[in-house]
């Protein structure tokens, strides 16, 4: 039974984070373009955000079917990216500079978690 739900979340793991890895290239994209979109960067970072929580989900029940302690260290990415989009509901104000300061004051840095991510998908071919 375990192996079973372990292999049922270690797929979804996969596919979550081939999920993430085009969200962070869109969102790459959407802050380095000259021309504003709002709605695609705040949609592209909200997105980002809620595919981030469930990988933290699948990894934290795959570590505890294992008997493992983890501990999700990308926590202050999600804070600031809750702070972020907070800051673009209230206001009226650019979405991509409160969005790069919440990728920027975040540690770890949001290519930082892409790269562990990366490295997790490889581990679980």
């Amino acid at each position: 039974m375990r192996d079973g739900t372990d292999e049922i979340i270690k797929t979804k793991l996969y596919g979550e984070i081939e999920t993430l890895e085009k969200q962070y290239h869109a969102l790459k994209g959407y802050l380095e373009d000259k021309e504003d979109d709002s709605l695609e960067i705040v949609a592209s970072l909200k997105g980002f955000k809620d595919t981030l929580n469930k990988i933290s989900t699948h990894v934290l029940t795959l570590y505890t079917l294992e008997g493992q302690k983890a501990k999700i260290t990308w926590d202050s990415l999600l804070t600031n990216i809750d702070h972020a989009l907070e800051t673009l509901q209230s206001s009226r104000s650019e979405p991509k500079p409160a969005i790069q300061l919440a990728l920027n004051i975040s540690e770890p840095k949001i290519e930082e978690v892409i790269s562990y991510l990366l490295t997790l998908k490889k581990s679980l071919q």
